[in-house]
């Protein structure tokens, strides 16, 4: 009988160590999983993160070329201005070159 517990519990430690190793897989793929979702938890927050500082990249290109635009367009009005003046003081000019013609016409 002796000989049939060993065999009975050598089958059952065997049994045990098989059922062991099993629980291990387990537990090994479970942490494994839990890694894996880890990272893909932290993978997101990254793509987040560069999503944000590009859209504020973005934005500071889109403010700098908004002020440039802003600076062209007073540029244009002090330069239409100019040319309105520069238009009247010719208009004048040749109005004083007229009045002169004449002077000298009618000496």
């Amino acid at each position: 009988m002796s000989r049939n517990d060993s065999l009975f519990n050598g089958g059952s430690k065997k049994n045990d160590s098989s059922t062991d190793t099993g629980a291990k897989i387990a537990l090994w793929g479970s942490a494994i999983s839990t890694f894996g979702d880890a990272l893909q938890t932290l993978g997101g927050a990254i793509s987040i993160e560069e999503s944000r500082i590009s859209d504020i990249q973005q934005q500071q290109e889109l403010d700098k070329l908004q002020s440039q635009i802003d600076d062209l367009k007073k540029e244009q009005v002090q330069n239409n201005s100019q040319n309105t003046d520069v238009e009247t003081l010719n208009k004048l000019l040749e109005r004083i070159v007229k009045r002169l013609e004449k002077d000298d016409d009618a000496k």
